[in-house]
């Protein structure tokens, strides 16, 4: 069973390390029908509920589905096409279906799409029109009026009303052609779905009745029944405008006023006011437009109205007195004659106003209220429907889509995809989180104002860290071309990049919002939108420039600015020396730190590894002298912590491993290429020193030799690609050396495998001339040189060394091979502490102090990252260099993230700075997450991923 479950674990992250990556918007099923889905929430779900059940105030809703004029020869069309009375397209002998749709709205509409792409039999029921109020009320109408509203702004015409009626006609002919789409005969024949019509109710938990008596059952039901204007209780009984009956009016009135201030009100308001009506907008007391959007875009939609001519009027509506008989006085002739009280928000005295037309803005409910939900077993909360996160209702069948449902986000697209939502969960039990559908907005006044994420105010009151960044529209260069001088695109983001929200003010806000959303949707940063090239000139540049802002902030941070010319610098620490006959010698020379590497050394070691040799050597300048020595004690994991210290987002992680990694790969590849590579590691050797040695052919230790990987110590892991070389070593030496610190000498790495020969010190300073003096140029060159190696090898007559005791041999076994957790395999130490074997008690003692020094995270990822390289070196033993490059991938992705977590900085604290050896870890052995070591070992994205292959 261990075996089982660590090829199992192996199996998994080589998959993972083989670039099967798991989008962060991927679904069981969305190989087949496409991801709908975002990432995971940043902000605490106190912002953001699943969603939120509400209450609704004010009276009844209005009747909105009248079609008028009905002699007009596209209204005709119109209801040809959408009429459900006079298309009635079901079976008459079905009464029983896989999947019933309330509603034959955007939502319903896709239900039924999505019903059949998955093979099942689809009934829809709706009383009036196909379309919903996308087609027929909102969206298709009104951006035909705003068209026409904005060329009558550049050029007035002579006969407002004349232009009016022309607009009304445009706006229906386009109506009418698009209607067609959403036909009861489309959906009849080319979607295969039953059409009902019919005002439903629910008879049973999976049962609706019809009014005239029809009944019928279904598996599975989709409310998408919509929602309609909201009346106020001080409208009640007064004949008035909504967003819907509106689009019934046959001529222009002379006055206008607007109740409510979102978008609906302000994209009529403008409009109307544009095409020559005198438009009052009555908000409330304080005064805003647009509350869920930025005060910046607010008040610049504010000011463009106002330059208009819109009137905006802060107060309460007390009363509204108006007398009308005959629909022709609502409409067309505009007789009628409203009078407004209104309170002073001030507390002030009040004011009246008058007009010939009044438009009711103030909101939207569901229609549900009919559907007799208590019969089927749905809860709700007044007129709101209670749904889980699955779009789900209180009756396990019954799922709802669209504006049915509570919260703000009422939105055609945002039907669409909690359509999909909810079928896919309904039908497939897909189990989708729709809090997970990230909601762009947009808003089609002119300027256009387009929202997608968090708002700045949502981000402070979640105390989230973020900075907003901005590029204000008159300086993209085709906005300067095409006269825009007002707008903006701001991207709130976090120090890591990570884009929270945005807002967008201009010529194609909403066409613009949707690079952001797909950034936001698929975890692209600001950097990756930055770096999108854009075609030049266009106005979509705004976006991008704006995101520019980030990579600026992040390049003239300090830190970066130091890193930056550092890495220009010229390295006096590595010396690069190519001899006359081929020999390529790259010395390390930074004694007084025992050559770790810095970020500047560890570059300087890849550019030479690069250059084309014959053959390599790689040393230290004081291999083979005197006194205390190191080949290199690793990478400068000081000023890494420290810089981590004082940026938590820091770059300087990445870029240090990057260069010690390629440095690394380099080697590996003039190895896989056939030039021959030789490592002097005489003293002490360790972590990026190991990694280097590791990577080549010929690994030369001395008797002062002492080999480690430390690294769980200080809160990383052991990386450099060790995993790939331990897999290829004398089974559980790699594991022990990764999670207690054991130090090898010279003689235990070549008993091990971690060596290839072993040399008196003493020797290297003429062992390095005899290979300077080989021709190594010639076919015989690798011949010479492991003669040459083989006599200078020390003598091992009676020498032992600690891997030959049988008491460690058993250790070794027992609990660095056949562990697959670190906690089980310190336990399993724990019950070897009393051998006989003096010498084998000592050294256990010594490795359980190693084990209880280090990060207990880091050493159930090492763990894991041992498993799944000895799983890749068992499945293709003669691919060395690839196995090797996959490790450094996996260590890469692992160690990115390890480097920024405060395990690191808190174990170089504890080791190299104050060195109190009591680092305070995040978490016990026992207490490890395994989601967290999930996390860290998962791959990085394409785009922050180096290949060193």
């Amino acid at each position: 069973m261990k075996l089982c479950a660590k090829r199992l674990w192996a199996t998994l992250f080589l998959c993972l390390a083989m670039r099967t990556r798991i989008s962060p918007s991927a679904s069981i099923y969305s190989g087949i029908l496409g991801p709908l889905l975002g990432p995971a929430l940043p902000l605490a779900p106190a912002l953001r509920k699943a969603p939120p059940s509400g209450t609704s105030g004010g009276g009844s809703l209005v009747p909105e589905h009248a079609a008028e004029p009905a002699e007009d020869p596209n209204v005709k069309r119109l209801l040809e096409n959408v009429e459900t009375s006079r298309n009635e397209a079901a079976s008459k002998d079905s009464t029983s279906y896989d999947l019933l749709v309330l509603g034959a709205g955007v939502a319903g509409l896709i239900s039924c799409i999505v019903g059949k792409q998955l093979g099942r039999r689809v009934a829809l029921i709706e009383p009036h029109y196909m379309g919903g109020d996308c087609l027929n009320t909102g969206c298709v109408p009104s951006k035909a009026l705003i068209a026409a509203a904005k060329t009558a702004a550049a050029v007035p015409p002579e006969d407002a009303n004349a232009n009016f009626q022309a607009a009304m006609a445009r706006l229906r002919r386009i109506r009418a052609e698009i209607s067609k789409h959403d036909s009861v005969q489309r959906y009849r024949e080319e979607v295969g779905v039953d059409i009902i019509s019919g005002y439903a109710k629910f008879a049973g938990p999976n049962e609706v009745l019809l009014q005239d008596g029809r009944s019928f059952k279904f598996r599975k039901c989709i409310l998408g029944t919509g929602a309609a204007a909201q009346v106020p209780k001080v409208l009640e009984g007064i004949p008035h405008l909504t967003s819907s009956n509106l689009w019934n009016l046959r001529s222009l009135p002379p006055r206008m006023v607007v109740l409510g201030a979102g978008p609906i009100g302000l994209e009529l308001a403008q409009s109307f006011q544009r095409l020559g009506c005198e438009v009052t907008v009555v908000i409330g007391s304080s005064g805003k437009i647009m509350g869920k959007e930025d005060d910046e875009a607010a008040e610049l939609v504010m000011n463009s109205l106002r330059s208009d001519g819109v009137l905006f009027v802060c107060a309460q509506v007390l009363r509204v007195a108006c007398k009308a008989k005959t629909d022709d006085e609502l409409y067309d002739k505009h007789r009628l004659r409203y009078r407004l009280e209104l309170g002073s928000a001030a507390g002030g005295p009040g004011m009246a106003l008058e007009a010939e037309a009044l438009l009711n803005a103030t909101g939207r409910r569901p229609r549900t209220e009919e559907l007799d939900l208590e019969a089927a077993g749905i809860q709700c909360d007044g007129a709101q429907l209670e749904v889980n996160e699955l779009l789900q209702t209180s009756n396990h069948d019954v799922f709802a889509a669209g504006d049915c449902l509570p919260g703000p986000e009422r939105f055609t697209h945002a039907a669409e995809w909690q359509a999909r939502v909810a079928v896919r969960n309904a039908l497939l039990d897909e189990r989708m989180d729709a809090r997970r559908l990230l909601i762009p907005r947009a808003t089609y006044t002119d300027p256009e104002v387009a929202s997608v994420g968090w708002s700045a105010a949502e981000l402070e009151a979640a105390g989230k860290d973020f900075s907003s960044f901005v590029r204000e529209a008159a300086e993209v260069d085709r906005n300067r071309c095409d006269g825009v001088d007002e707008g903006y695109a701001a991207l709130r983001v976090a120090p890591n990049g990570e884009i929270l929200g945005a807002t967008i003010v201009g010529p194609g806000a909403g066409d613009h919002i949707s690079e952001v959303t797909l950034c936001m949707q698929h975890g692209l940063s600001a950097a990756d939108l930055a770096g999108t090239m854009h075609p030049y000139p266009t106005s979509a540049e705004v976006v991008r420039q704006a995101a520019q802002a980030f990579v600026r902030s992040q390049i003239f941070k300090e830190q970066n600015q130091e890193m930056l010319k550092t890495t220009s610098n010229l390295c006096e620490t590595v010396r690069s020396d190519l001899k006359e006959k081929g020999l390529h010698i790259i010395s390390l020379d930074r004694p007084q730190s025992l050559n770790a590497c810095d970020q500047v050394m560890a570059k300087c070691i890849a550019e030479a590894a690069s250059r084309p040799a014959r053959a390599v050597l790689l040393q230290s300048t004081q291999a083979g002298t005197e006194g205390k020595v190191a080949f290199c004690a690793g990478g400068d994991v000081k000023s890494v912590a420290q810089a981590v210290r004082e940026d938590p987002s820091s770059c300087f992680p990445r870029l240090q491993l990057a260069h010690e990694y390629l440095g690394v790969a380099a080697l590996s590849r003039k190895r896989e290429d056939g030039v021959p590579v030789i490592c002097f590691m005489d003293g002490i050797c360790m972590g990026f020193g190991l990694g280097l040695a590791c990577a080549a052919e010929f690994r030369l230790v001395t008797e002062r030799s002492l080999l480690a990987m430390p690294e769980c110590v200080i809160g990383i892991t052991p990386d450099v690609g060790f995993a790939a070389t331990a897999a290829l070593m004398t089974p559980g030496v790699g594991k022990c050396m990764s999670l207690t610190g054991w130090r090898l000498t010279g003689r235990e790495a070549l008993a091990c495998g971690l060596a290839t020969h072993l040399i008196s010190s003493d020797q290297l300073v003429a062992l390095r001339d005899e290979l300077e003096e080989i021709d190594w140029s010639s076919e015989s060159c690798r011949e010479e040189l492991v003669k040459i190696l083989d006599r200078y090898q020390a003598d091992e007559t009676g020498a032992e060394s600690s891997l030959h005791r049988p008491g460690i041999q058993k250790v070794l076994e027992n609990v660095f091979v056949s562990t697959s957790t670190a906690k089980e395999a310190v336990e399993r130490l724990q019950n070897y502490a009393g051998d006989d074997d003096p010498e084998t008690q000592q050294w256990i003692k010594q490795r359980l102090e190693g084990f209880s020094q280090g990060c207990p995270l880091c050493q159930e990822v090492i763990v894991r990252l041992l498993e799944i390289a000895e799983w890749a070196a068992q499945k293709s033993q003669h691919q060395r260099h690839q196995r090797l490059t996959d490790a450094l991938e996996r260590d890469f992705a692992a160690l990115s993230r390890l480097a920024l977590a405060p395990d690191f900085v808190e174990g170089v604290r504890a080791a190299l700075i104050d060195k109190d050896k009591q680092p305070r870890w995040s978490a016990k052995l026992g207490d490890v997450d395994p989601a967290e070591v999930y996390r860290l070992l998962a791959p990085l994205s394409e785009r922050e991923q180096i290949r060193f292959a």
